[in-house]
């Protein structure tokens, strides 16, 4: 086998090997390991990036269950100033485009065996890299009144910090 190419038996899909999947947590297409399969069918992955294990989709599949737009309902969404209209739940997709290119030259300056697990009761410093369970690798970009915001790849996020590790 040359360094140039894969051969064909390296190109199958095999339970551990990586796979492009739709996590439904992460609402996006991500790589995924795959952990079971029936035949030559990838049955069930677990996400990379959250952990969660689920049932193997395509983004061709999720494309085909989304309801054409004159079907959807319209709660939930408010109208920007352009007249489009954006989820309320949902960031617009340049400021998530943003944010990862941002984290991504971030987390290129930073040695990933010095993350500090996240824990509610973690006291932070600004730019402190943490692994947290279901965001994965974080940095520390500002902190309020017990809370702090998170630059993860999938965007920015506030969690709870600084709490009491006994309950009152």
């Amino acid at each position: 086998m040359s360094l140039h190419r894969l051969s064909r038996k390296d190109t199958l899909p095999a339970v551990g090997r990586d796979c492009e999947a739709w996590c439904s947590r992460c609402n996006m297409a991500l790589t995924h390991m795959i952990v079971a399969m029936v035949g030559t069918e990838v049955v069930r992955v677990r996400c990379n990036t959250c952990g969660s294990e689920h049932k193997h989709k395509s983004e061709r599949e999720v494309a085909q269950q989304v309801k054409p737009k004159a079907e959807r309902k319209t709660t939930g969404t408010t109208v920007r100033s352009g007249g489009t209209k954006a989820s309320a739940k949902a960031p617009p997709a340049d400021a998530n485009r943003a944010a990862r290119q941002l984290f991504q030259r971030a987390m290129g300056e930073r040695d990933r065996a010095t993350a500090t697990v996240y824990a509610p009761s973690m006291l932070p410093r600004l730019g402190q890299l943490v692994d947290h369970k279901a965001f994965g690798y974080g940095i520390v970009d500002a902190m309020f009144d017990g809370k702090t915001r998170f630059l993860f790849e999938l965007g920015y996020k506030i969690l709870v910090t600084g709490r009491d590790s006994v309950a009152s």
